[in-house]
């Protein structure tokens, strides 16, 4: 009997040989999911079937943090499990796999989220054109509504508020949602 658990633990513990998650793809991961999940990526990254007690023992996190981390991966497909009860203590444990193939998606995504939110920015922007009023300090940019709110002066410093010609703007945002539009076929 001890032998066959030799070998139900060795086969569950095994690794791949996958590259490495690159630079950018910890960087959409990070934004996607958050900045805390990146050891649980880098640590899984190489491996199959891990628990989520061995992952928090490895990276020295609570269990209970681990598994919040995971289940946010998991919403993105950027992890995979399954589920074993242990025999002894009557508890399912959860073993987990990175997904490298869910980097894709999550990309993707990403990139359509960006480029929905520049969009609402650009409208925004053309629709107050020459409207947005900002402290010389740069502390606040403001439209002509909240700028009358606060009778043109910043409500952090207390300078006058001076209008900002928005072109620039526009022109970059057009340039951003042009290139991720790209580079998104």
């Amino acid at each position: 009997m001890k032998k066959a658990s030799k070998s139900i633990k060795a086969k569950v513990m095994t690794t791949t040989t996958t590259k490495p998650v690159s630079e950018r793809s910890l960087n959409n991961i990070r934004e996607i999911v958050g900045d805390d999940v990146l050891p649980i990526v880098e640590y899984l990254q190489d491996k199959k079937n891990i628990s989520e007690f061995k992952i928090a023992e490895d990276i020295s996190t609570e269990v209970n943090q681990v598994r919040s981390m995971l289940y946010r991966l998991h919403s993105q497909n950027l992890v995979s499990y399954y589920r074993k009860k242990d025999r002894q203590k009557g508890w399912y444990i959860s073993y987990w796999t990175f997904n490298p193939a869910g980097l894709k998606h999550a990309s993707r995504m990403l990139r359509k989220q960006k480029i929905e939110e520049f969009k609402e920015r650009l409208n925004r922007e053309e629709e107050n054109r020459d409207l947005f009023y900002v402290c010389p300090s740069l502390c606040t940019r403001m439209d002509f509504d909240n700028a009358t709110d606060v009778e043109f002066k910043c409500p952090e410093c207390g300078r006058t508020l001076v209008n900002q010609e928005n072109s620039k703007t526009i022109a970059l945002l057009r340039t951003k949602i042009a290139e991720l539009e790209k580079n998104f076929s």
